[in-house]
């Protein structure tokens, strides 16, 4: 494992990294950060899709309770 080229930014401090062992602590902190925010990445996406979803069935209920629109809106 090159560890400037994987973790530039302790590259300044890897001779103390190095010296405490704790290489495999970086490693594993880096993957548990990354985990973290493809989770929160995701809940994002759930958040914005449930919202959409609930836009839209707003929108069909506002259409069949007024009666201009209901003509108006074709249905197939």
């Amino acid at each position: 494992m090159d560890f400037k080229n994987e973790y530039p930014e302790y590259a300044v401090i890897e001779q103390h990294i190095r010296r405490a062992r704790i290489e495999r602590s970086v490693a594993v902190s880096h993957a548990l950060i990354a985990a973290g925010e493809s989770i929160v990445r995701g809940l994002k996406r759930l958040a914005a899709s449930l919202g959409s979803n609930l836009e839209a069935e707003r929108d069909r209920r506002a259409v069949e309770a007024d009666a201009f629109l209901k003509r108006s809106v074709p249905r197939y």
